[in-house]
């Protein structure tokens, strides 16, 4: 090989490492970096997810016994509780409102709530009428109408989901194959309610899976922080497939609501048709308040205390149900270990002089299962400025490994990182360049994936407030909200490596000049 040939080769295969390997390595993070310890990981999860704890459900003792647990693992690390709380304790009020009743009866028929039809924060009320009405999909747009010259004034409405289509073509906007009309059922409940009918019934065709999609929320009671749940005298129901054919051959209507769609389609017009049945709907609930904790240390930052680096994580779990204990060692035992293994090494560097310019918060949450209400609560009613806070790194699952990446376990998902700055994304693939080498997966930051994670935990309500995040995560696995997400099955090794790229850009941010940019 010539040394002319052997000079360029070199030149080229510079050019296509990335700029950021040539980066110094930052020696004193790297030394903290290595301390970060598997066995504590073990020791504490041990603890944390252990029978004792009661699965540590929301507002029941078991979380408060892991609060206390959490608040004397800060107090040992020596990281301080905000001066603007008593303790390390946030306490916060939770509105429950449970349902009593829910009643449905078509006819003389008894609908089963969660079995034939499920509906969302329904008032007390009892609501009757003595027929309900077919209306095509319930739609009222230029092109197409469902409701004309038709009253529905104090009537129950019947519709299907979706809208009308013609060789995959929808009626309601030429050219389009769907229009919000499919996507956003509100619109379909805002044009009922304007037209003044009573009640609205809506066909979901697929509504076992709706059901196991939402049926936790459903069954539990409903939960709000700062102000009461929101409900609805306008009742909204979704009822099976089954049952609305059922009740459509009392109409004479012997096919169903597939072949009025059809017929519909086929017409390019709307079908509407009466139903001789009668319809009862009766609703009683319960409201009670429940308190509940967030466990909030802080490491003081230097020349730039004032603005905040917050790690967190969600500490409660699903509690026990027919005598069986959920444990939630991976969900989210493991970042709230991950979360005190940070606390306790970013405390020891300042305790050796190597302390972070900006001020560190490390934030235990409760309240996500039942719907994101801790964080909620932190960022509705905030206990240190919003705007002073820099960014918000989210650790929830990191301990195990999902389908698509067995039987590889050097990776780690990132949700968000490039959605609010895109100097927090370079900054994370760069600290994981340098120091971890994990393969980053970006899966599930497509907006178009239809698991949402980006809006399903803690770091949503810092976004959603204009606070830059990311979210680490390691994906769903079969024992994901079962009793058997146990610590046995803990991955400590790959969780320790997870929880080192966490350390290097939680360091990296609280120590950089300037601000995130976009």
């Amino acid at each position: 090989m010539s040394k002319r040939w052997s000079r360029g080769w070199a030149f080229l295969c510079c050019a296509l490492v990335p700029w950021w390997a040539y980066a110094q390595v930052d020696t004193v993070a790297q030394h903290y970096a290595s301390t970060l310890s598997v066995e504590h990981l073990k020791e504490r999860l041990t603890i944390l997810a252990s029978d004792s704890m009661e699965g540590r459900e929301t507002g029941m003792p078991g979380q408060k016994r892991a609060a206390a647990y959490l608040s004397e693992c800060l107090s040992d690390f020596g990281v301080l509780p905000l001066p603007q709380l008593d303790s390390y304790l946030q306490h916060y009020n939770i509105n429950v409102t449970c349902p009593d009743t829910v009643r449905l009866m078509l006819g003389k028929d008894t609908l089963r709530f969660l079995k034939d039809f499920y509906a969302f924060n329904l008032a007390d009320m009892r609501v009757r009428a003595s027929d309900i009405t077919y209306l095509g999909y319930g739609i009222h747009a230029g092109n197409y109408s469902d409701y004309e010259g038709v009253d529905v004034v104090g009537k129950v409405l019947m519709i299907s989901s979706g809208e009308p289509k013609v060789h995959g073509k929808s009626l309601v906007e030429a050219g389009k194959t769907s229009t919000d009309w499919s996507t956003d059922w509100r619109k379909k409940i805002e044009e009922a309610q304007r037209r003044g009918a009573k009640a609205l019934v809506v066909i979901d065709g697929k509504l076992s899976t709706s059901l196991v999609q939402m049926g936790r929320y459903l069954k539990g009671p409903s939960m709000s922080v700062g102000k009461e749940i929101e409900e609805t005298s306008f009742p909204v129901l979704f009822i099976s497939s089954e049952w609305a054919d059922q009740m459509l051959t009392k109409a004479g209507q012997r096919r169903g609501h597939h072949k009025l769609e059809k017929l519909i389609g086929r017409k390019s017009s709307s079908a509407s048709l009466d139903i001789p049945s009668p319809f009862s709907l009766e609703v009683s609930k319960r409201k009670e308040v429940m308190q509940a904790e967030n466990v909030i240390g802080r490491v003081e930052g230097s020349d730039l205390k004032d603005e905040v680096v917050v790690i967190s994580c969600h500490f409660d779990h699903l509690g026990m149900k027919n005598g069986e204990i959920y444990n939630g060692a991976d969900d989210d035992g493991s970042g709230t270990t991950a979360l005190l293994e940070l606390a306790e090494t970013f405390a020891q560097a300042k305790r050796d002089g190597h302390g972070p310019r900006r001020s560190l918060l490390f934030i235990a949450f409760s309240g996500e299962e039942k719907g994101l209400l801790g964080s909620e609560l932190f960022t509705n009613d905030p206990v240190i400025p919003l705007n002073s806070i820099y960014a918000d790194l989210n650790i929830d699952m990191i301990g195990r490994v999902d389908k698509q990446h067995e039987p590889d376990s050097n990776y780690v998902y990132l949700i968000g990182a490039d959605k609010i700055s895109k100097d927090l994304h370079a900054l994370s693939e760069r600290a994981n360049a340098i120091y971890t080498d994990l393969k980053l997966d970006y899966t599930y930051n497509d907006e178009r994936d239809p698991n949402r994670f980006y809006y399903r935990s803690d770091h949503f309500n810092f976004a959603k407030n204009g606070i830059p995040v990311i979210f680490y995560f390691t994906g769903v696995h079969r024992d994901y909200h079962k009793p058997t997400d146990t610590v046995d099955k803990i991955m400590f090794p790959k969780m320790k490596r997870i929880v080192q790229l966490i350390f290097h850009t939680a360091w990296e941010l609280a120590n950089r000049n300037g601000e995130l940019r976009e």
